[in-house]
């Protein structure tokens, strides 16, 4: 009865911090979206001389200004999209022409498998070199790879990606240089459609985790040797253990813990990097749209990737809160 008791109160405890997370996450994002809006509104640029040529007379634009409800005063554009956001409706984009929900959605679908890519390559090349490093303390190969690893954090993504372009794609020839899926793939054998898909992620996805992974393994390897100097290691060697399993059955379960908030962090992060990514290597994601978008003075689809993306990254966070304090009963969540 009393564990039972003690599960119930847990979990009542989570439900309250999450809905306290939730009520406090909601006007920021609101303020977010509300700053964008206005924002957008106030750069130069016209989104209707898009659709509009030499042998298309001037009225046009006109006509194309009050069908996107371009010729109402600011906040009266502000106010009548606030009231159709809680029902889900974000707009018309302009240039897609259909609904922002729509291209921000099959857009996401994209950056999603592109980011869950980048994060499992990021975590376990992270864990994996930082482990190795704290395993060769004083040696060589931990001052190698703490410097290697200090370069590949602190080099911006379109560099990387530079970098990756040269070797595979231009010297070595071996990976595509963009887009998803290669032209007619469709017409493809289930395996080979796959090893395609393969093919044109690696890139893009390296190019989002190395920067990452880099800074997960120097904070990987200084938790670790933290770590090494507990009592309980100590124990450990006293009793004989051998190096590789005094390293895998406890320093590392013990020092892994705040990966777990760094990990939901990068949520924002890969987004963030996405912008430059997907741009690079013509990835159809919400980065891409976002940019694209922006050129082409799209309001509704800039503010619609807008909420998406801060959306993602408050989930994120609150996802990365919950599960530290369920993986360390230590955590207390205060009500």
């Amino acid at each position: 009865m009393g564990v039972e008791r003690a599960i119930k109160s847990f979990c009542s405890l989570m439900v309250i911090y999450t809905i306290k997370r939730i009520a406090t996450a909601i006007p920021i994002l609101f303020g977010l979206v509300t700053a964008v809006f206005l924002i957008t509104r106030l750069l130069p640029g016209d989104p209707t001389l898009l659709f509009i040529s030499p042998k298309v007379p001037a009225s046009v634009a006109v006509q194309l200004r009050k069908d996107f409800g371009l010729d109402q005063p600011l906040f009266s554009q502000y106010f009548d999209w606030l009231l159709k956001v809680p029902r889900g409706e974000f707009g018309y984009s302009f240039t897609y022409q259909r609904a922002v929900l729509s291209v921000v959605a099959d857009a996401f679908a994209n950056t999603a498998i592109l980011s869950s890519v980048a994060i499992i390559l990021e975590i376990v090349i992270g864990i994996t070199v930082g482990a190795f490093a704290a395993q060769f303390r004083g040696s060589f190969f931990e001052r190698l790879i703490s410097m290697s690893s200090l370069v590949v954090y602190t080099m911006p993504a379109f560099w990387v990606a530079a970098l990756l372009l040269l070797l595979f794609s231009n010297i070595l020839g071996i990976l595509p240089s963009s887009h998803m899926h290669s032209v007619g793939v469709e017409y493809m054998s289930a395996g080979d459609y796959w090893m395609d898909s393969v093919k044109h992620i690696i890139m893009p996805s390296l190019t989002l985790a190395l920067p990452g992974a880099a800074g997960l393994a120097r904070f990987v390897h200084t938790q670790i040797s933290s770590t090494m100097k507990q009592p309980y290691i100590m124990a450990a060697k006293s009793f004989g253990l051998s190096r590789w399993r005094i390293l895998l059955s406890y320093a590392l379960p013990n020092a892994l813990l705040p990966v777990i908030t760094i990990v939901g962090l990068e949520l924002g992060g890969l987004l963030s990097g996405a912008l430059v990514t997907e741009t690079i290597f013509a990835w159809p994601g919400i980065g891409r749209i976002a940019v694209m978008a922006v050129l082409a003075r799209d309001y509704p689809l800039i503010v619609g990737c807008t909420i998406i993306s801060g959306a993602v990254v408050i989930a994120g966070n609150l996802a990365a809160d919950l599960l530290y304090s369920v993986a360390d009963p230590r955590v207390k969540v205060s009500a």
